[in-house]
This record gives C-alpha cells, sequence and structure tokens, in this order.
C-alpha cells in the first residue's frame, strides 16, 4: 500500500500530518512517562505520584496526569531523562537504579505515531526535596501530589489506571490475567484476535 502523506502543520515538536486522507500526529521528540509510587509493607503500590497541572483543554482548566519529559541532548538513555523529569517536577532525586522499574511502551492515541517510555519508581522511604523545574511557567504552575490506590481508577486520565496496572507485572511481579487460580489461564494474546 502506497501512503501518501501531506504535512498539514510543522511546529518544533510535532507536525500534523494527512496519510490516505487521515490527520494524524507524527511526534519530533522522545518522552517518557513516569509513576512514582509508595508501597505498603507487603510491598503492593499504597500511593501514586501525580500531577495538577494547568490545562485549557480540560472542564475546571486543570487536569491530573503522570509526570512526562522530552529527552534532551545530555540524556544518554530513557532512564536519565525519567531520573531527571521526577527530580524537576516532584522533588524526588531517586538515582538508585534498583528503585526504577521500566514498564514497557504505549500510546497515547491511535492517531500519535510515537511511544512513551514508561518507567515506575519506587520513592518509599526517600525524603522529598525541591522540585527543580525547568524553568518553564506550566511547571512552576503544576503541583505535585499522592492519590491513594483506590482513587486510581476515578481517574480521567487514562494512563494513571493503566501504568498502575502494569506496576502489578512489573513491579509486584503478579501477572494478573495469567494467575493460577484464574479462569482465563492461558494466552489469550493479539494472535488470537481477529481484525
Amino acid at each position: 500500500m502506497d501512503n501518501k502523506e501531506k504535512t498539514l502543520l510543522e511546529t518544533p515538536k510535532f507536525n500534523i500530518v494527512e496519510r490516505d486522507d487521515k490527520p494524524g500526529v507524527v511526534s519530533k521528540v522522545e518522552t517518557v512517562m513516569i509513576l512514582p509510587f509508595i508501597n505498603d509493607q507487603h510491598g503492593l503500590p499504597l500511593m501514586v505520584g501525580v500531577l495538577k497541572e494547568k490545562n485549557k483543554f480540560r472542564d475546571g482548566e486543570y487536569s491530573r496526569s503522570l509526570i512526562t519529559g522530552t529527552c534532551e541532548d545530555e540524556d544518554p538513555d530513557y532512564l536519565s531523562t525519567s531520573k531527571r523529569e521526577l527530580l524537576e517536577e516532584s522533588g524526588y532525586n531517586v538515582e538508585d537504579n534498583d528503585r526504577w522499574y521500566f514498564l514497557g511502551s504505549v500510546t497515547g492515541n491511535k492517531f500519535v505515531d510515537k511511544e512513551y517510555a514508561c518507567f515506575g519508581v519506587n520513592v518509599t522511604g526517600i525524603e522529598k526535596g525541591e522540585a527543580e523545574g525547568d524553568g518553564s511557567k506550566s511547571e512552576k504552575e503544576a503541583i505535585f501530589h499522592f492519590i491513594p490506590a483506590n482513587d486510581v481508577v476515578k481517574s480521567q486520565d487514562i494512563f494513571i489506571p493503566g501504568l498502575f496496572l502494569k506496576l502489578f507485572k512489573f513491579v509486584v511481579g503478579m501477572d494478573i490475567y495469567n494467575r493460577d487460580d484464574s479462569q482465563f489461564v492461558g494466552d489469550l494474546g493479539t494472535d488470537n484476535l481477529e481484525l
């Protein structure tokens, strides 16, 4: 199939293009997403860290979201970007790699070509410092705080519960779907889906 592409809008960070009469976003930057968490005595996530940010596209002009950030030239890898962004936006300085978990990659929308590299980070017992920020107005106005695990499903931002579920497989070591006591034992992956 020959994809015909027409650029509708160019910006420094992304282009809006049209391919075969369908619009989409082509990102020019690499982005990470971070889910800080505090666990209980059993290692289960008890609280997750989110940002309350001004957002003119949401009712009340605020939204709750995860920490995200763009890779910069001085960042050698996604983990380095994540460590820097966590410090800038939350005040947590977590250099210990054993506290970081790569949760895989996710897409934000079927009309966006890039995936976010996602990390969970255990900040249990770490003292929070001052959020350094990157100097932008949006970061100065953002408020980092924790929400209880029970409130995760109430989030309007789908990434919050999505990455929270990934914590169980990658951090807690529990695959909810393929548990031995599950009625759905076995892999019903995408290979079994008909499109």
